[in-house]
Parts: structure tokens; C-alpha cells; sequence
């Protein structure tokens, strides 16, 4: 499978059937039982859509620079990308088709930006791990 020449929706179709001709009875259990819990929530219900006005925000880069979401604002368009953690390997597919994606968002002179439960030291790492010259950021707190 390779992750630079087909788009995302095959890159992850790719990934679920070799996760499902590979892994254990038991984790696909496991991963099935977090995909329903998670949908349960209604969490994609409440999700902001295009054009909807998100809340300010300032959060931890993975350096420990503070981000504030209205000062990103002030530059033109943001673009965030909310992802579990750098466990999900179906997030880091996602994070690399943004980073392929980068010149264009930069072209029409928006911000990118991703955002993780996860501490900034995690944050660094995939960034170091995925080459992301955008901005990963912590929200610990959820």
C-alpha cells in the first residue's frame, strides 16, 4: 500500500481490509466496539460544518507555543483537523493526505492546523514521525 499516490478514501479502504484479513478476532472487537461506542456519542451530530463560527481556542503547539485560534483568524482561513491520537493509524493516514494537501490550503492562504487529546510530547513526535509543517496541537482537556 502506498500512502503518497492514492487518495485517502482508498489509502483507508486499503488499511481496513488488511487490518481485517490480519489482526485478531480480538482486536477487531476491540476496534468495532470503540468505532460504535464512539459514533453512540452522537459526537458526529454535534460537529461543526463548513462555514459554522468555531469557539476561540488557545492551545499548546508541539513545541509549548501557545495557539490561539482568533490570531490564526487574523491571517485568513483555518482549516482543523481533529485527530484521537498518534495510535490511530487511520489518523495518521489522514494527517500525511493533509500534509500532501498543504500547498494547496497555503495557495488559497489558509492555516492549517491539527488538534489531539494527547500531550505535546505525542504532538512532537508525530510530527517528526509524519514531516507536518503544520502546526499539531494538544487539547489535553478535550
Amino acid at each position: 500500500m502506498t500512502t503518497t499516490t492514492h487518495p485517502l478514501a482508498e489509502q483507508l479502504a486499503d488499511f481496513q481490509a488488511d487490518f481485517q484479513s490480519k489482526a485478531p478476532q480480538d482486536a477487531q472487537a476491540t476496534m468495532a466496539a470503540a468505532t460504535e461506542a464512539l459514533e453512540a456519542t452522537g459526537i458526529a451530530n454535534r460537529a461543526l460544518t463548513v462555514n459554522d463560527k468555531a469557539p476561540d481556542f488557545e492551545l499548546p503547539d508541539a513545541t509549548g507555543k501557545s495557539v490561539r485560534l482568533s490570531e490564526l483568524l487574523k491571517q485568513g482561513p483555518v482549516v482543523s483537523n481533529f485527530y484521537r491520537g498518534e495510535w490511530c493509524p487511520y489518523c495518521n493516514l489522514e494527517l500525511r493526505a493533509f500534509q500532501n494537501l498543504l500547498p494547496e490550503f497555503k495557495q488559497a492562504n489558509a492555516t492549517l492546523v491539527a488538534v489531539s487529546p494527547e500531550l505535546p510530547d505525542h504532538s512532537l513526535s508525530v510530527t517528526v514521525k509524519h514531516s507536518l509543517e503544520f502546526a499539531v496541537l494538544s487539547d489535553v482537556g478535550n
